[in-house]
């Protein structure tokens, strides 16, 4: 089951300033736009709020970005990858968020992330130039014991010069298997489900698979 929290559910209480602890977690954060979200989302000072309050955390982000419709114009929502010292402190990392207290998301998934590549974003060397997508492979309830215990040798078949993100997804306080995640460069769409559908994944068999359309976030 999808751990997943509407923003009324939950109202917390604020923390200033930067967490940075030994115990601190790496967390995955999926922000899913509401329908009406488009109407705002090209609000400039609402943007620069959101920005402003990103920057509280830039020390500890591994990756963030706006997920795409396909048309890669239209703004379907937001992935962020932050480490942060605990469950509720990524909640709080959610709620007090610009866009969030505007209405804009319909609801979030937040999950821990044990990076596989132990880097960031930005210090992918870059590929060919095409399109970059974000996959969530979320492991399926139910799938137990018969679930993979690695990640299948396909879901890493892209070569490493495309690989922008890839980790691991845990419950956020029992720290259980959830799924996958990865962020590559791929000449379409198409391209990407072929890689992970095909030959010995299995994904279908044990994981609910999104592809979205993505890109590198930050202050434009």
């Amino acid at each position: 089951m999808l751990f997943v929290w509407t923003p009324s559910a939950w109202v917390p209480q604020l923390v200033r300033g930067r967490w940075h602890t030994v115990d601190d977690i790496d967390f995955f954060v999926y922000s899913r736009a509401a329908p009406s979200a488009g109407d705002d989302e090209n609000d400039a000072a609402l943007n620069e709020e959101h920005w402003s309050y990103m920057d509280r955390f830039a020390d500890g982000m591994i990756a963030r970005g706006p997920t795409l419709a396909a048309d890669r114009a239209t703004w379907t929502g937001s992935v962020h990858i932050v480490n942060l010292p605990g469950a509720e402190a990524a909640r709080e990392f959610v709620e007090r968020e610009p866009y969030n207290r505007a209405g804009l998301f319909e609801h979030h998934v937040i999950r821990r992330f044990k990076n596989l590549l132990g880097r960031t974003m930005w210090e992918f060397q870059g590929g060919p130039g095409d399109p970059r997508f974000f996959v969530i492979a979320h492991l399926r309830s139910g799938a137990g014991e018969h679930a993979p215990a690695v990640v299948p040798a396909d879901f890493t078949a892209p070569p490493s010069e495309r690989l922008i993100v890839h980790g691991e997804l845990l419950t956020p306080h029992e720290a259980a298997p959830a799924g996958v995640v990865l962020a590559l460069e791929a000449p379409t769409r198409e391209a990407v489900d072929a890689l992970l559908r095909g030959g010995q994944a299995r994904l279908d068999e044990h994981y609910d698979v999104e592809i979205l359309d993505w890109e590198f976030g930050g202050r434009r």
